[in-house]
């Protein structure tokens, strides 16, 4: 049989989309956080983040890949209309050309991203948009304020917004190209500042340190605090670093630093110290996911992309206004009203508004969300975009006779969404198990994992070669299956039933003399937690009987 060229063309197109899914599986897992954006970013992109943070990394990248993330996502928006202007307008590939001699860079045009780093990226996009992108480094207050002190020719500073942050780690008054490559000091594109000291999930402080006349990488000092705390792990593109942006340890500090070591480190944690773990610029967060109006205040002057990015962090804090989210909501920016659609506190009243949105990445964020009202998960059920489908597909909120209906749909997401979605009746469950034209192995696994899913038909799936492994992952799985299955030759089946909170505790402590440490360290964890259950609930009867 001699295929055609294009039947052998579709072959080739398939191994590569089947090579740029496992790519992009591989570092959702990794990076669950970050999921989102990473099913939003092409093959190119998959392949730039594989190359850097896959399995086995090929190429070196000083960022870590939460902060690399967001400036791919950013330059996969724009790279096309990077590289149209590239070659269309000669001043502007004068500037590129300028920043960046042709026969010095690894690549021909500014959207060829294969070999650039993310400075290099993030430099394009400042030159890109430079007018549009430029806040006013120039007018930032009297940074003096900012000094916590001085030792020997060391200025210790603590920047407390996006402005002092560049002024003090000083830029060309000109080019207003930074001194430093620290993506909190950058003058264009995403600086990064409040991402960092802004953070609701850590006491975070930067201090830079400065020495006078300051030349050369260890000049410019980056030290991070966290919970009070120095970080200095070594890590490069960390929140501890030289200039280059190469990770600080303890041993390489005192190096630097000398003699003046123990003094500057004493000052920096008697200021942070002193801040009781509040930083001011947190505390402008704060204010703004309380209110409009600080939230207009904190946003002007801001490129479009850094307003998002900006939105984005006050969308992570713990307490939002309903008037904050409903401002939100109307934003201009699909992306903000993506993440107002994700977050939980969202009110029903905004998710019933973005239900009708006009851009369907939107309106499954509204489908996706556990408050969202059950009318219009039953609209969102009828969407035109079978993603949205798939969104209600797996809100454990969507009513039962929808759901049923999802089951004789023709797209696989939308099955599998079923399949993960704890909601789920067991009839469909059933339904989907047994139909020979749902046997892919990832529907079969979800199944398998499902709660819901009845006891007959895992005890079907625990004999089965191919899902053993996913089996006493579920939390419903009968008892006595996991006993039985407790001896299997594949340790990994025996981890998972370590942890599954269904295993008896006989069980349990048998696999506390397994031949795997990793199974051992699981099944002591999981005794341990019960213990403190126990003690908690005997607790709990004993303060209700005190209380009659």
């Amino acid at each position: 049989m001699h295929l055609t060229e294009t039947q052998i063309r579709s072959i080739i197109g398939e191994l590569i989309l089947e090579g740029f899914k496992d790519d992009q599986r591989y570092l959702a897992e990794k990076y669950p956080q970050k999921a989102a954006e990473l099913s939003e970013l092409g093959p190119k992109w998959i392949a730039w983040l594989t190359s850097r943070f896959g399995v086995s990394p090929t190429k070196e990248e000083v960022h870590p890949f939460e902060d690399a993330i967001v400036t791919i996502t950013k330059f996969a928006r724009k790279d096309a209309g990077i590289g149209e202007k590239y070659r269309a307008n000669e001043q502007f590939r004068n500037v590129i050309d300028a920043a960046f001699p042709v026969d010095a860079r690894n690549w021909q045009a500014p959207n060829d991203a294969t070999s650039m780093t993310v400075d290099d990226m993030e430099k394009i996009l400042g030159l890109s948009e430079r007018k549009k992108q430029r806040f006013n480094v120039d007018q930032a207050d009297d940074i003096e304020g900012d000094r916590v002190g001085k030792v020997g020719p060391w200025n210790l500073w603590m920047p407390t917004t996006r402005e002092r942050s560049c002024k003090i780690a000083q830029y060309d008054p000109v080019t207003l190209e930074p001194k430093t490559t620290w993506c909190t000091a950058r003058t264009a594109g995403s600086n990064l500042f409040y991402n960092y000291v802004g953070r609701p999930d850590a006491d975070m402080t930067l201090f830079y340190v400065i020495k006078d006349n300051a030349e050369t990488t260890t000049d410019w000092l980056s030290i991070g605090f966290i919970n009070g705390k120095p970080k200095l792990l070594g890590e490069d593109g960390g929140i501890s670093v030289d200039r280059e942006n190469v990770g600080l340890t303890p041993k390489r500090l005192k190096n630097i630093l000398g003699s003046y070591h123990d003094e500057i480190i004493e000052k920096l944690t008697e200021r942070n110290r002193e801040l009781g773990g509040v930083h001011p610029a947190h505390q402008k967060i704060k204010d703004a996911a309380q209110s409009v109006d600080a939230l207009k205040y904190l946003t002007v002057g801001l490129s479009a992309d850094e307003t998002t990015d900006l939105k984005g962090k006050v969308l992570e804090e713990p307490n939002l206004s309903p008037d904050v989210l409903a401002a939100l909501a109307d934003d201009r920016d699909e992306q903000v009203r993506w993440l107002v659609g994700q977050n939980t506190s969202t009110p029903a009243e905004v998710l019933m508004k973005l239900a009708d949105d006009s851009i369907w990445k939107v309106r499954k964020s509204a489908a996706q969300n556990l408050s969202t009202p059950v009318e219009a998960l039953m609209k969102l059920a009828s969407d035109k975009h079978a993603d949205v489908h798939a969104g209600v597909a797996q809100n454990p909120s969507s009513p039962a006779d929808v759901l049923r209906q999802m089951a004789s749909s023709r797209d696989l997401n939308i099955i599998l969404s079923l399949t993960k979605n704890p909601s789920t009746p067991p009839d469909i469950l059933r339904q989907l198990s047994e139909d020979p034209r749902r046997s892919e192995m990832y529907i079969r696994s979800g199944i398998a994992m499902n709660p819901s899913t009845p006891p007959d038909i895992l005890r079907q799936m625990a004999v089965d070669v191919e899902l053993r492994l996913f089996v006493p992952m579920n939390p419903s799985i009968p008892p006595d299956v996991l006993v039985q299955m407790a001896s299997d030759d594949n340790w990994n089946i025996r981890y998972n039933i370590a942890w599954n909170p269904s295993t008896p505790s006989t069980t349990l402590k048998k696999l506390l003399g397994d031949s795997n440490e990793s199974v051992r360290n699981a099944a002591q964890e999981s005794l341990a937690k019960r213990e403190v259950e126990i003690k908690e609930s005997m607790l709990r009867q004993l303060v209700r009987r005190l209380a009659r």
